[in-house]
C-alpha cells in the first residue's frame, strides 16, 4: 500500500505484478528462464561444452553421440526459444 500524503489517501498497489504491463512477475521470470535455457542449449555452443567436458566420461559420450546430441539440442533450443518468445511477448500485451 502506498500513502499519498498530499491527499491523505491510501492506494493499494498490485504486488507481484509488473509495473508496466500488468502481467504477473512469475510469467516474466519464467520467460527469462526459458531465454537462458535457449542460450545454454543452442547447438552453436557445443564446442564450448566439448571443451568443458573433455577428458570425462560425459566427454566420451558427447564425442560418440555428437550428431544425435546436436539434433536433440537444436530441437530443445527451438522449443525453449518459442516458449520464451510466447511468454515474454504475450505478457507485454
Amino acid at each position: 500500500m502506498e500513502i499519498d500524503a498530499r491527499n491523505n489517501k491510501v492506494e493499494k498497489t498490485k504486488t507481484g505484478f509488473c509495473d508496466s504491463c500488468d502481467a504477473p512477475k512469475d510469467e516474466h521470470r519464467k520467460g527469462y528462464t526459458y531465454a537462458i535455457a535457449t542460450a545454454i542449449l543452442c547447438p552453436c555452443h557445443m564446442p564450448l561444452w566439448g571443451i568443458a567436458l573433455g577428458g570425462t566420461a560425459a566427454g566420451v559420450f558427447f564425442e560418440k553421440y555428437f550428431w544425435s546430441l546436436a539434433i536433440a539440442l537444436g530441437v530443445m533450443s527451438l522449443l525453449t526459444f518459442a516458449g520464451a518468445a510466447r511468454i515474454l511477448l504475450i505478457s507485454r500485451n
